[in-house]
């Protein structure tokens, strides 16, 4: 039997990348830009794959179908993301760690995506499915 803990993580994850992948849909043309700047040619394409990660994921992650699994490929799909977008603002030792691990103020999503990380590999690891 699944802890309460780990469908807490499950929903929220569930919903959080559900919420992302309609997010990208709805607003294709500016993500497309956004993902255009980061890979170039290939933004496009990689937009796509990212949607339906990200919309497939959640969508798993709610019906607890194959939690295990879907949790570590959008766990390897944050560390792309994670080694996409990493920036610090900060050019201090204790700065630079509270923008990596609490809030990033320079512009990446560093905490964020350290956060969405530790949750996905709590679920790959407590899952039975």
């Amino acid at each position: 039997m699944e802890g309460t803990g780990i469908k807490v993580l499950r929903w929220f994850f569930g919903i959080a990348f559900l919420v992302a992948g309609l997010d990208k849909i709805f607003h294709f043309s500016g993500a497309a830009g956004m993902f255009g700047s980061l890979f170039g040619g290939l933004g496009t394409v990689l937009l796509v794959i990212a949607i339906i990660i990200e919309v497939l994921g959640g969508i798993a992650l709610l019906a607890n179908f194959k939690a295990r699994s879907v949790s570590l490929v959008l766990a390897l799909f944050i560390v792309v993301a994670l080694v996409v977008t990493f920036k610090i603002g900060s050019t201090d030792f204790i700065g630079s760690l509270r923008e990596i691990l609490v809030m990033n103020t320079g512009g990446g999503n560093t905490a964020v995506n350290l956060a969405y990380l530790a949750g996905l590999v709590a679920i790959y690891l407590e899952s039975k499915n």
